[in-house]
């Protein structure tokens, strides 16, 4: 018989032997010689050279703060369904399961990468309940604004929904020029020694079978995005009309902290390329010898979507001369432009962006005209509309793709299915288009 005492001892055993279960196959998928090839494949696509077939690929990104499993993976992955407890391993476990969905269900060109990332532990003490916090891995957001107080100075507030994926709202905390005064420029500062016992727990965990490496960047590199934080999206659209000179001291306030921040960053040793892969931009074969401690090798995903409502020229007044000093210091040709919204009228401004390799071409965006401007002169990553996976029948899909391959199948492209909030309950339509898509593509190689 089992004893209560013992409970706990064989439930920790059991856990354990889960999780190295699931490193055994990812390691035994990684190993597969397809990843060698589409490695090869991304690298000289993403340098402008020509590849056997235009790469296709479904994008499932990770959440952040409380919708860190959102809809779509809580679809794929039922969180009652799988087994570890304990808050570290469960972010191990969803990792790993992750990768072996990719992996065993949706035939597109995504790389398996086996890294773990965890993000920093903030600067809150050594105390050992500091050491045990775990941070979701995606893009920081926190409802209760105490990790952007630290950052700005001003917490970002807002009203949430209680459904995981549901809508939020900001309450602002920046109204006028004197409430500029209460921010300052984010500083790069981690718990190391918390850091250091997470990832130690964690490498445990994988038995050192697999690297766990420790995501740094709280800030990122939209800086519309912060301002959109700290004023409320209506706040700002009626600002850059009524109060332009608060508009611009924000940004610049904002994009002159970022910039430091990230240098700060990489002073300290704490930039690894591999932290700016895996939303968009799947692997880069560096350069022999290329200091990877440096941001010339990363992939920043510069970004205005909440600016979505304001004219181009507007655009180019309040946004593009923010972009571009920020995408002249944190890379060398590897600025990742991102935009679900219609950008067709604010391309020309848009493609002038120092460093610009990667263009988001979302389903509102005129395909034809974006060709026509940007030629074989950036990476086109085209996208398919949301709508693909609710209503649309394979021979749909097969069209669809067909169409892009036939308005800008002589530029520089990627097919991407993303924006993917929920597969309706459905999960294998991932796969269903992957293969579609995949097959559209080798008819055009």
């Amino acid at each position: 018989a089992v004893t209560d005492a013992c409970r706990p001892i064989l439930s920790k055993q059991r856990r354990s032997e889960h999780l190295l279960r699931l490193v055994d196959r990812v390691l035994e998928a990684a190993a597969d010689p397809v990843y060698a090839q589409r490695k090869d494949m991304w690298t000289r696509h993403n340098r402008l050279e020509t590849v056997p077939k235009t790469p296709v690929f479904v994008c499932l990104k990770r959440g952040s703060g409380r919708a860190a499993n959102p809809v779509a993976w809580n679809e794929v992955l039922p969180a009652e369904s799988r087994v570890s407890i304990d808050p570290l391993e469960r972010e191990i476990d969803l990792q790993l399961l992750q990768k072996l969905f990719k992996h065993d269900q949706v035939p597109d060109d995504d790389i398996l990468l086996s890294t773990l990332w965890l993000r920093a532990i903030p600067p809150r003490g050594d105390s050992p309940e500091s050491a045990q916090t775990i941070r979701p891995t995606g893009p920081s957001v926190d409802s209760d604004g105490q990790e952007s107080a630290r950052l700005w100075g001003l917490p970002f507030k807002t009203r949430t929904t209680a459904d995981p994926g549901g809508a939020y709202a900001v309450e602002p905390v920046v109204s006028t020029e004197a409430d500029l005064e209460k921010l300052h420029r984010p500083r790069y500062a981690i718990d190391e020694t918390g850091t250091r016992r997470l990832q130690a727990r964690a490498q445990e965990l994988v038995d050192g079978r697999i690297p766990v490496k420790i995501k740094t960047d709280e800030v990122g590199y939209s800086p519309t995005e912060v301002m959109i934080s700290l004023m409320g999206m209506e706040a700002v659209l009626y600002a850059v009309i009524e109060r332009p000179r608060l508009v611009h001291r924000l940004m610049e306030l904002i994009t002159q902290g970022m910039i430091a921040y990230h240098l700060e960053r990489e002073a300290a040793g704490a930039v690894d390329p591999e932290e700016s892969w895996g939303y968009r931009v799947q692997y880069e074969e560096l350069p022999a010898g290329a200091d990877t401690a440096r941001l010339a090798y990363c992939w920043p995903i510069i970004a205005a979507q909440s600016m979505c409502g304001i004219s181009p020229a507007m655009y180019e007044e309040f946004v593009q001369p923010y972009h571009a000093r920020l995408a002249e210091v944190v890379s060398d040709h590897r600025v990742y432009y991102h935009g679900c919204e219609n950008l067709t009228a604010k391309i020309p401004i848009i493609r002038h962006l120092p460093n610009l390799r990667r263009f988001h071409m979302s389903a509102w965006t005129d395909l034809e005209v974006a060709a026509r401007q940007l030629g074989r002169d950036f990476v086109l990553e085209v996208c398919n509309h949301p709508e693909t996976l609710a209503v649309q029948s394979p021979e749909q899909m097969r069209k669809d793709v067909e169409r892009i391959m036939e308005v800008a199948g002589e530029c520089i492209i990627d097919i991407n299915l993303g924006e993917i909030e929920t597969v309706f309950g459905n999960p294998s339509v991932l796969g269903t288009w992957a293969r579609i898509a995949q097959e559209v593509v080798a008819d055009y190689a």
